[in-house]
């Protein structure tokens, strides 16, 4: 039995300091646990929440959205300290094409492919992949408004791009569409975001270290260790042995891995000792993941109307548009306001252009960028030069290779899901030793920040529970 095993005063290391490993963590230590610790490979906390400092204002490189409210944790947080902002509104995004024309019916458009995409009974009776559905569905609606052939190529074009930022893939022949049902919508407003301080509000809420905190503040000094990049877990005794790349060693009874589904790809054959079992890697080898970049743009002045929410690249003319001088270009989907920051465009990019502007300098990054937005939008404005840039590289840090995970054809296939990469692993000793959080591990809200905090709480629960179970049983 594995209340059999339990020691008095357990040892838990958690791998990763994003919002799953830092939830796992304050409710472990609310829970009365004393030995956590919390080993951080990058220099912050956060994960793939990152809050910069732009200009004279805050913007999120990583998470961005808080995605509904009815059933999200991080929207009940957020609200409950008044830090939420009103959503953007797409009616008011300008979807334009290279030679500068205006498609007034795109954002209706795109409002019923929204729509469509909500659609679980309808995602469930489909087979196949995503992008085959989104292009019929695509199409039978342009046809019912009369779209011209090349507006309506553009727009599915865009459309894909777009949905592809959504469910953090490369290219929508990879997602399942049955398992995009899996995936469980929080009714209410999706796209808010944060007020002042962005995403990173959370990581300083769980810290109780938010200004609007109450309650002591977490001792980051006695749990947290940054710059500490594990590079072996060897669950092979009693015991974890938890090796580090700056030569410390950790020792734990138990273990929350809380590192993204890239970094499992990549490592899990060197990091774990013995390897992982069978159903685990289908698990790692069966979800997806795909990169999703920002780049910030910040300018002198806000030069775009102020109800304009922002610009949806339409690419009609094909010969054209692939004639940008860097081949990423083409993969921006298009420049958004902030409302945070009103002197600030962000543009998105998915997929083998996200990896590919990576490699290029900021210099080259807002080179690129400007001559997109004139040749896009010179005819109706006058655009300054950008002052400055900003962007993520999320592949390309070895910390995270990618931005959140989704459902692909080969989950399907393997007949794995987030389940499977969430059961613990019990050692020889029938303990449970290793245990699995973050944002691919939760069933129905995966690639979510909602998801990685509930996922924290989940792990840190179920090891609360066993203790409690060995003092009942040790009466």
């Amino acid at each position: 039995m594995f209340t059999d095993n339990l020691p008095t005063d357990p040892k838990i290391v958690i791998i990763g300091g994003g919002v799953a490993g830092l939830a796992a963590a304050t409710r472990l230590l609310e829970r009365g646990f004393s030995k956590v610790k919390v080993l951080e490979a990058e220099n912050r906390l956060g994960g793939r929440v990152k809050t910069v400092a732009f200009g004279d204002r805050y913007v999120d490189l990583g998470a961005h959205w808080i995605h509904g409210e009815e059933g999200n944790s991080v929207f009940n947080i957020a609200s409950s300290m008044e830090l939420t902002c009103n959503s953007r509104d797409f009616e008011n995004v300008m979807f334009v094409t290279e030679d500068g024309e205006e498609v007034s019916s795109c954002p209706e458009l795109y409002l019923n492919m929204g729509e469509i995409l909500e659609d679980e009974d309808t995602l469930k009776n489909t087979k196949g992949n995503l992008y085959d559905f989104v292009v019929s569905r695509c199409t039978k609606i342009s046809k019912e408004k009369l779209l011209d052939h090349r507006v309506l190529q553009a727009f599915v074009e865009w459309f894909i791009k777009f949905e592809c930022t959504i469910e953090g893939c490369d290219d929508l022949k990879d997602v399942s569409a049955p398992g995009l049902a899996e995936y469980k919508r929080c009714p209410g407003d999706s796209v808010m975001t944060w007020k002042d301080g962005g995403y990173n509000s959370i990581v300083e809420i769980l810290l109780n270290m938010h200004p609007l905190s109450e309650g002591p503040a977490v001792d980051l000094e006695e749990i947290v260790f940054l710059n500490c990049e594990v590079i072996e877990i060897d669950w092979s005794g009693l015991e974890a042995l938890i090796k580090c790349a700056n030569g410390s060693i950790h020792r734990a009874d138990h273990v929350i891995v809380t590192v993204s589904v890239g970094v499992l790809k990549e490592r899990h054959s060197t990091l774990f000792k013995p390897p992982l079992p069978d159903s685990k890697l289908d698990a790692i080898r069966g979800l997806g993941i795909g990169t999703v970049d920002k780049i910030y743009l910040h300018f002198p002045y806000q030069w775009w109307p102020q109800n304009c929410s922002g610009f949806s690249l339409l690419r009609k003319n094909t010969i054209l548009s692939r004639s940008e001088v860097y081949p990423w270009e083409n993969g921006v989907i298009g420049f958004y306001a902030e409302s945070s920051a009103p002197k600030v465009l962000g543009a998105w990019l998915i997929g083998d252009a996200a990896r590919d502007a990576e490699l290029y300098t900021d210099e080259q990054i807002l080179e690129g960028c400007y001559r997109l937005l004139r040749n896009y939008l010179g005819h109706k404005f006058v655009i300054p030069e950008p002052t400055d840039v900003l962007r993520s590289k999320w592949f390309s840090n070895p910390h995270f290779r990618g931005s959140y995970s989704f459902r692909s054809l080969t989950t399907e296939a393997l007949k794995t899901g987030a389940k499977s990469l969430a059961k613990p692993i019990a050692n020889f000793y029938n303990r449970e030793l290793l245990m699995f959080a973050g944002e691919a591990t939760h069933p129905n809200y995966y690639s979510t920040v909602h998801g990685a905090l509930e996922s924290g709480w989940r792990e840190a629960d179920n090891i609360a529970k066993k203790y409690v179970l060995s003092r009942k049983c040790s009466l």
